[in-house]
């Protein structure tokens, strides 16, 4: 009997070995330093690699995506250490807010694997020294003068108010706003951007970054917070794994429109397009507006009076079937045919007829053109009505502001090059 108890004994501990030599690996070592907006480097040190035979790094960015959104790169093993850099200048980067989160496939000369445990960490722009506010599904961020926090997140609930009552749209998950005090400071924090970039809408990822200079929270940060969390709500309500996407028009209408009651500018573009007869072919707003700031603004304008007319005539309801319909991949002509009834062109007669406008002669055979995410312009003028003093103005921070630190479809405002300042985190293994 004994015997037969010694040669069981045996025969578990042969059959437990690999589990106890897959379980001797010891990390020392699991970090990321990361140069925001530029690289994340990825770094790995084992207590002894000796039978280490493959190592692969997992990561990935908390996003909504329709596939599985993480990364598995192979890394070779240099002795005891693996160290991987994430270029995010190949890629652009993910926004400020976002949280990168990975781990380590290390596996052993018998095919055993071990993973490490997960790691985070939250992309911090950590120029600047932020306070934030937040109400039910809004968390806003911002480090210049000391009312544009409260301000603008007060603009933030009435915008969603407004896309509830309206249109009958809602948000469905946290939206996080950074608030910059200068439109170069924001795009300082996004590698690829319009150079009259002012705002912008990282759908994707619930995060909302906006320049937006305290002498003008009032007039145009309010709005523009408006705008850009219509461009978020719609992207979640309208979201598509199959391809589908929303004309230029639609986009930036819906959003002009969600700005509440529209500036003394959108009037008089819609004025004088009426008196001269001057407004382009909405179809040639189904792509890119022009890189021009005076005329995307009056492409703006347009596509305000066009989601303008479809809401007051035809009902929220026929809006956000359009919207879930091109979301379902419809071209642009089939959904507004299947919503409404006509098409792209037969919407501009429509659309002009209410403004009492003739019809417009239109070619027969129309080529198509995609939508394209379109940035936010920057207030026009602003040199002029509002001086801003040399150098200094883009780069101050108000004295009053208490310091802390917060955990694109796209929209910009005019832009010039600003020096990023890299910076070094170093995230330890944790305990």
């Amino acid at each position: 009997m004994k015997k037969y108890s010694l040669i069981a004994i045996l025969m578990i501990l042969f059959w437990t070995w690999p589990t106890q030599a897959q379980a001797s690996i010891s990390v020392t070592r699991n970090e990321a330093l990361v140069d925001f907006p530029q690289s994340v480097t990825f770094q790995l040190e084992l207590a002894d690699a000796s039978d280490v035979a493959e190592v692969n790094l997992v990561y990935e960015v908390d996003k909504s995506s329709c596939l599985e959104a993480n990364t598995a790169v192979p890394v070779p093993l240099d002795g005891n250490q693996a160290e991987w850099t994430w270029e995010m200048v190949r890629s652009g980067n993910p926004p400020p807010g976002a949280t990168l989160r990975w781990s380590w496939q290390i596996i052993d000369s018998q095919g055993n694997v071990t993973t490490t445990d997960e790691q985070s960490h939250t992309f911090v722009d950590d120029r600047f020294e932020w306070q934030t506010v937040s109400a039910p599904n809004i968390r806003l961020h911002w480090y210049e003068g000391d009312d544009v926090g409260p301000m603008l997140l007060e603009a933030a609930v009435a915008g969603l108010d407004q896309l509830q009552n309206e249109m009958g749209i809602t948000l469905d998950s946290e939206v996080q706003l950074f608030i910059y005090g200068e439109s170069d400071d924001m795009r300082g924090a996004v590698l690829y951007i319009q150079d009259w970039a002012g705002g912008v809408a990282f759908t994707d990822y619930n995060i909302i970054l906006i320049g937006v200079p305290p002498r003008i929270a009032e007039s145009w940060g309010v709005p523009t917070v408006r705008h850009e969390l219509a461009h978020l709500v719609v992207g979640q309500f309208g979201r598509s794994c199959v391809g589908g996407s929303r004309p230029t028009w639609l986009e930036e209408g819906l959003a002009t429109y969600a700005e509440g009651i529209p500036s003394e500018r959108v009037l008089a573009d819609i004025a004088n397009g009426i008196e001269n007869n001057r407004f382009e072919p909405v179809r040639s707003l189904n792509g890119a507006f022009s890189a021009h700031g005076t005329e995307a603004g009056i492409a703006y304008s347009q596509s305000y009076s066009v989601v303008k007319f479809l809401l007051e005539t035809y009902g929220q309801e026929n809006l956000q079937s359009l919207i879930l319909t091109l979301a379902q991949g419809e071209g642009y002509d089939e959904a507004l045919e299947a919503v409404y009834g006509f098409n792209v062109d037969g919407l501009e007669q429509v659309w002009r007829q209410s403004l009492n406008l003739p019809a417009r002669e239109i070619p027969p055979t129309p080529t198509a053109v995609s939508a394209q995410a379109i940035p936010t312009i920057e207030p026009f003028g602003l040199p002029e009505s509002v001086p801003t003093e040399p150098a200094a103005a883009a780069t101050a921070v108000s004295p009053t502001t208490t310091t802390g630190n917060p955990a694109g479809g796209i929209c910009n405002l005019t832009v010039f090059p600003l020096l990023l300042v890299g910076f070094g985190l170093v995230l330890r293994r944790r305990k």
